[in-house]
């Protein structure tokens, strides 16, 4: 078949099929539009790349560094080589186009206002999309700064504090109030908001409180809880030291730790957890940084307590016990038993221990509210429309569900501020079913593609990381953005030539080759 045939097919046959969603499209949380942002990149039009990626998502420059990019997962171009870099073209686009276009705000259309309590990745995007739907939006923050677990603790070698700003001002100038240093407690509560006139009330406070181990020794000297220990390094309270450091924990947050405690000046980093390698429940690529770095991983092991040295009230050595099974229950908690007999114990020496087994709401300051907390600290709400028991307070994010991405907080973000249009304007609609993405088997790939690994992301050299607060990571330049964004299949626009038909439209192959 000659290529002006197969270009008949394109214009007559495909465009008319295609009905489906492409895969990283149903993989993201936010159903961002990702091969229109993709194939603009590819182009050069990194403008028009800007205005796909701000339809679904208010933080992109943040998501360009720590998205978990599930996308990326589910991209049928690594049935060929390798998935295409989404999240790294998402970063690209926001860096490129750094303060080169001027802010309108929305416009206000509705008269009511809605106050949203927690400036973190779910509140801010509740907050983006009622002022979007013309309405008046107070964020309330109870720290100095607006960004929640963004700015307090991700370190800057992840997460660079300029990058969370620049998001969070773009936020602002769309019309969003932010009013920081203003805590929900003892002098401003939510009666006090709704009695001020707001019509509803927005909750996304997080997981501010790191969860602890009741196990002797735990006041000991050098002994922290991971929150507190990374929100102390974005204050400038942490000192640098020649420790022994241990992290104890297998999340990311414990991966966090276990790199800044690096860079700080331990001479050696050891972490222990739970879970096995393949079960720990850091991200992969996080976790292989961290090993080039130098940090140490001990898997399956259970601390059971801490000791001192003789006659000093500082913590020397870890207790630990091996673990023999571990099971995950529908609750999402973690349950093990123990190895029996001498071979089952392990000790590590240490002079400075990071707890790193989880965050906790911290529901201290509904106590005089009419939200319900209940005894096992979770809040009563409806899933379905995430409404408490107290009309027109709402529930978003990891007050929810701790633990979650931050993808999935914009995702809780943009549920919230949809639920509460309806209780306010009695609308019925919601957003429709997602169509069915492409599928395919890896031997209906056509071999007139050719073959082109994902174009790694350039880093910071080892030598430099270990002892720098510097961001690993540096992106792609434009020539290196345009060449990965070339590898995308744009399945949604060619799918059914492309996995139905086992050939390529002529557009797409002179793209490609």
């Amino acid at each position: 078949m000659a290529i002006t045939d197969l270009s008949v097919i394109h214009a007559e046959k495909c465009w008319p099929l295609v009905d489906k969603l492409s895969p990283c499209e149903e993989a993201c949380p936010i159903g961002m539009d990702i091969p229109s942002y993709v194939i603009a990149v590819s182009r050069g039009k990194f403008k028009e790349a800007l205005e796909v990626i701000r339809q679904t998502n208010p933080l992109p420059s943040v998501c360009g560094r720590v998205c978990h990019h599930p996308c990326e997962e589910a991209c049928n171009r690594k049935l060929m080589d390798d998935p295409v870099a989404i999240r790294g073209l998402k970063r690209f686009v926001m860096d490129a186009l750094e303060g080169q276009k001027e802010v309108t705000p929305f416009p206000r259309t509705r008269e009511e206002e809605i106050a949203v309590i927690g400036s973190g990745p779910a509140g801010l995007t509740a907050a983006y999309d009622l002022a979007l739907l013309g309405y008046g939006v107070v964020i309330y923050e109870a720290e100095p700064e607006a960004g929640g677990m963004l700015i307090s603790a991700i370190p800057n070698f992840h997460l660079p504090r300029k990058v969370v700003k620049k998001d969070i001002d773009y936020i602002r100038q769309k019309g969003v109030k932010i009013k920081t240093k203003t805590p929900l407690g003892k002098d401003l509560g939510l009666d006090d908001l709704l009695r001020r006139g707001f019509k509803a009330i927005v909750l996304a406070t997080g997981s501010q409180s790191s969860m602890s181990l009741g196990l002797e020794g735990y006041d000991l000297e050098g002994v922290y809880l991971a929150l507190p220990y990374l929100r102390d390094l974005k204050r400038g309270a942490l000192k640098r030291g020649n420790w022994k450091t241990l992290v104890i924990g297998g999340g990311n947050v414990a991966i966090d730790v276990a790199r800044t405690a690096l860079r700080l000046g331990a001479k050696e980093v050891h972490l222990a957890c739970l879970e096995s390698r393949e079960e720990m429940p850091a991200f992969p690529w996080l976790i292989k940084e961290a090993e080039e770095e130098g940090i140490q991983i001990h898997n399956r092991l259970a601390p059971q307590q801490f000791l001192p040295a003789k006659g000093e009230k500082r913590v020397s050595r870890v207790e630990f016990r091996r673990v023999n099974t571990l099971s995950l229950g529908k609750d999402g908690k973690l349950s093990w038993t123990l190895l029996e007999g001498p071979a089952s114990s392990y000790s590590m020496e240490a002079d400075q221990v990071v707890i790193a087994v989880g965050q906790m709401p911290n529901f201290e300051y509904l106590q005089k509210s009419a939200v319900k907390v209940e005894k096992e600290g979770k809040i009563q709400y409806d899933p379905e429309t995430l409404t408490t028991n107290a009309p027109g307070i709402f529930l978003a994010g990891d007050i929810i569900k701790p633990r979650g991405t931050v993808v999935e907080a914009i995702q809780a973000g943009h549920a919230a501020a949809l639920h509460i249009h309806q209780y306010l304007t009695g609308a019925k609609a919601a957003p429709g079913p997602k169509k069915a993405a492409f599928t395919v088997e890896e031997e209906k790939i056509p071999t007139i593609l050719a073959r082109r690994p994902q174009w790694e992301i350039s880093k910071l050299p080892l030598t430099s990381r270990r002892r720098s607060f510097e961001e690993v990571e540096l992106g792609f330049t434009a020539y290196e953005a345009t060449e990965e964004a070339k590898r995308c299949l744009n399945c949604r626009m060619c799918g059914n030539c492309i996995f139905d038909r086992g050939q390529i439209c002529f557009e797409q192959s002179r793209r490609l080759l």
